[in-house]
């Protein structure tokens, strides 16, 4: 019986550091914000546009013509 609670107790901290890993967002690069708008990697590697606001990040989107 004592086999059976280590064994779930082990199963159940693999599932909590398993959940806690898939939560943590991953990090990028922040993009510098020298100018109005800067070309920065969007999450799949494509490039979008960012409108900066104060030297921080506001806004993204596709890049349009």
């Amino acid at each position: 019986m004592k086999l059976f609670w280590l064994l779930l107790s082990m199963l159940f901290v693999l599932a909590c550091a398993l959940a806690a890993l898939s939560i943590i967002p991953r990090s990028r690069a922040p993009a510098d914000c020298g100018s109005r708008v800067v070309i920065a990697k969007g999450l799949h590697g494509e490039p979008v546009e960012c409108v900066c606001l104060e030297g921080q990040i506001s806004t993204c989107f596709n890049p349009g013509p």
